[in-house]
Order: C-alpha cells, then structure tokens, then sequence
C-alpha cells in the first residue's frame, strides 16, 4: 500500500509541476548538523570531513575546543562561528553520527518555486534551545518578509490570485524541532504565517543518549578519553535540553523524571540542570500549528537508566502502568518491564508531541530518517498542491518492519557484525558496505541465517582502511543503513 501511494505521490508531483506552492522553506538540522569553526584563527571545530585517521590527540583537541565557556554561556558569543549544514558524515564518539543534510536541501530545492523561497538554517548546536530558537525566530521573519517582496514571488501571485502571500514551512530534523517549537513560543506572530511544520525523529520528550554524553559512562571508543567528553559535555546547554522528561529515570523501584539533582548526579552543573529543567516546564503546553510528526521506530533504543556507583546503565524498558499511573505489579510485586523501541536516539513516545495529529511511522535509524526517500517525499509533497491541511488525505508509513543492527564503531582490522532481524521468510535481502566521505571502497557481505535465531540473517564485514562506513540492506520498501566508524586505533598521546 505505502509502495503505491509514494509511487503515486510521485506522479503527481511530476505531472503537477506548476502546484507548486509559493511557500517559504526554512530547513531546521538536527545537533551536530551545522559546521562550526573558531572564529580567530578559521580552524574548523565541527564538520572537518577527514576521516582517515582516528587519534587520541586528534579527539582530545577536537573535543576540547566544543566546550562552551562562560563567556558563551552569559550570552557573549562569536568565539565560534557557524558556516552552514553539515556536509560530511561526522562521528562523536557515545551519541552515534551525524548526517549530512545534502538530500533535503536538494529536494526542497526543485520544489520550491524559486531558490530564494529555501532558507537553511545552521546553528550552533552546544548553545541553548532557548538561545537558537531566539535566533531562528528573527531569521524565519526576514526570509518570509525578504522572499514576499521578491519579483519571483509578485509574479507567482499575478499567475495565482487566489493564493494569496507566502507562509512559513518548516522542516526541522531531531534538536531542530526544538528550535522550531522555542522560535514559535517567543514570537506568536510567526503562527499566523505558518502552513505547515514537519519534525523528522525530533526528541521532543528528551533522549536517554544525552544522559550517555553526560555521563559517559558505556559507548565511548576507546581513543576518547571519556573524561575528556564528560568535562565538554558538562559545559553545553543545548545537551541539558535533550535530557528526558519522561519517567526515565530508575530508582527505588520506580521511574521518575530527572530532576536537578538527578542530573548533577550525572556529572552535570547544576545551574545548567536547573536552567533546562525549568525552560522544559515552562514549554510543556507549546504546540505546533498544523504539525505533520514523523516517528522512527522498530530500532533498539534506550528507554531508561539507572545509576549505580554513579556510572549510568541503560535499558530498553520501561514499567507498565495503570491509566491513573501507579505501577502494575507483577505476582511477586515487581514491577512489570514493557520493551520499548525507537529509532535508534529518540524513544518512540518521546518524539511525540502531545495536541498533534497522528504521527507517521518508519522503521528507520535516526540519522537516516531525515534522507529515506519516503520522508523527503513527504517534505516535497507539503510545497505540491496542498493549499489547505484537509488536502493532506491520509498519511501511512513504511510497513518494512526489520531491524538493522551494527555496531556504533568498530576497530580497524577487526570484523564487525551486521544483522538484520525481523526478516520474513522468503525475504530476499542484500548487503552491501561502502565508504563514504571520499572513500570508493565497497564490500558486499553475505546475508545468512543465524544459526537457532529465526527471523535473523547475519553478516560479517572487514573493512580495509580507517573511515566512514554506510551498510545498506536493500530488499524491503525501502533501504536500512546504518554508519559505522571504522577506527584505527592508535593513542599518539
């Protein structure tokens, strides 16, 4: 059905071009999907693209010069500056990898009516929600204003009278909902100009995986100095706006919300824990107007965690509860486990916003929700005919139900394992490994079953030099990948 319905989408798209709607399109990345570099010397801190090499030393500096100083935090910035999307595939070690965003801009691109209508918006990602937000605000304005008074947007009216001025369209990855729903809080005009807002795996409830970059206490490849990461990651407020607010936390027998004291139990500031836990509160109503939700599920994510001896441990359950939300026991008084899945970082609850339509689905990683060919779909679709939201009709997800599974990294000279679970019988699935980030390397691993496993076929692959690697199962609706640093493992001090 979903196969008939893209395919259809489609046709019309291609049939359709002068529906083109004269929207302007604002892109919102995900964090860790704008380059940063330091302002006095242009030395590139985040987005470097060489991925050849894997250090000690090489991390350690990168990792330091992220940290966010009190300068920074009090407002004064310009340290660092911001010089656009994410172009290369990049690693930071304990939160998996950050994808680049080539695929939506260009998609976007051939459906607006003009190039000016698109606005990319980098950011940088250490600094606050609130802070971004604030200037995502300011720049949807003058690119709404700045595009209504351009000749190509005249002459769209004078060809289409009943459309009437440009709105706002929103298409935001992960940490850039955030950014969205903040810019939409501190300006309530910018409602009235909206059309449509479209979030892609964004974590609206917080991620367990910002508690690991907090902590780092498990996930870390080895030439990181986990200290390293706790001490930068310590010092970033946009991270604190990641942290759950959900009943994620488990203690005593319970789950709770992390409160302050939870996460300077993590190793976090307090007044930073303080100032997300009160920014989250004072949020918790803020919708989105005309808001399409796009869900990653069916991957293995953590849900909770526990702190013992104060190293987090973290699980892919949370407790059932009754409607009025005390625990259901099980026949020895425990409380019973519900497995839980998302995509990969974001739990599948958590990036649900309560107030909104019903979400859309796809059994895809985080990273690569925001360039499955489904959702770029969905994104151009928004800018083809739909001058009102009851034009959307129905909206399905991908019924490719398995899970890929790889690991976050992998050691250089050593094989790592691929499955694919959930596999149907009779599926006929093929693996291929390729390098990515310049690298013209390709493997293609063969797919068999697990032995005792069933619904799993596995694979084994050994990559011949250090980088990037894509594996791409192919044979469902759509293709799984999943990246996977290859890394040499070598301390230089």
């Amino acid at each position: 059905m979903w196969a008939v319905r893209a395919f259809e989408a489609k046709l019309m798209r291609r049939s359709n071009p002068g529906r083109r709607l004269h929207d302007a399109v604002v892109i919102v990345p995900g964090i860790m999907g704008s380059e940063l570099r330091e302002a006095g010397t242009g030395r590139k801190l985040w987005g470097v693209g060489k991925l050849l090499a894997y250090t000690a030393r090489a991390h350690t500096e990168r990792l330091r010069q992220l940290a966010v100083t009190e300068d920074e935090r009090a407002g004064r910035t310009g340290r660092v500056e911001v010089t656009g999307l994410l172009e290369s595939f990049e690693p930071l070690p304990g939160f998996g990898s950050a994808h680049p965003y080539t695929a939506m801009v260009a998609e976007m691109r051939r459906s607006v009516v003009d190039p000016a209508a698109l606005l990319s918006f980098p950011y940088d990602w250490r600094l606050s929600v609130e802070h971004n937000g604030a200037l995502l605000a300011a720049a949807a304005r003058r690119h709404l204003d700045a595009w209504r008074a351009r000749l190509a947007h005249r002459k769209y009216l004078e060809d289409h009278p009943e459309a009437g001025p440009a709105r706002l369209v929103f298409v935001a990855h992960s940490m850039g909902g955030l950014l969205t729903r903040e810019a939409l809080h501190l300006d309530r005009t910018l409602r009235d100009d909206i059309r449509v807002v479209m979030t892609v795996g964004t974590p609206f409830n917080g991620s367990v995986k910002a508690v690991l970059m907090l902590n780092a206490g498990k996930g870390l490849p080895f030439p990181v100095p986990p200290g390293i990461l706790r001490q930068v990651a310590a010092t970033m407020p946009g991270l604190y706006d990641l942290l759950p607010s959900y009943r994620a936390h488990e203690v005593d027998g319970d789950m709770r919300v992390p409160g302050v004291e939870d996460i300077v139990a993590l190793g976090g500031r307090r007044e930073l824990a303080k100032a997300a836990v009160d920014w989250r509160t004072s949020r918790a109503q803020t919708t989105l107007p005309e808001h399409v939700t796009v869900v990653g599920m069916g991957q293995s994510t953590w849900t909770s965690y526990r702190l013992a001896d104060g190293v987090a441990l973290f699980d892919q359950y949370l407790f059932k509860r009754y409607n009025d939300g005390r625990l259901l026991l099980d026949a020895e008084g425990r409380p019973q486990r519900d497995p839980r899945t998302g995509d990969g970082t974001v739990y599948q609850y958590a990036a649900q916003l309560p107030g909104t339509a019903r979400p859309v689905h796809f059994y895809h990683e985080h990273g690569d929700l925001i360039r499955t060919r489904s959702v770029l779909d969905m994104a151009s679709g928004l800018m083809h005919g739909l001058r009102h939201p009851e034009e959307r009709g129905a909206m399905l997800g991908d019924e490719a139900r398995y899970e890929l599974r790889a690991p976050e990294w992998s050691a250089l000279g050593e094989p790592f394992a691929i499955e694919v679970d959930g596999v149907a019988r009779g599926a006929d699935l093929e693996c291929r490994v390729r390098g990515v980030n310049g690298l013209d390397e390709l493997l293609t691993p063969a797919l068999r079953p697990a032995p005792g496993r069933p619904g799993v076929l596995a694979a084994s692959c050994m990559p011949g030099r250090p980088g990037m690697y894509e594996v791409e199962v192919t044979g469902g609706e759509e293709p799984k990948r999943r990246l996977v640093p290859v890394l040499d493992m070598v301390h230089d001090g």
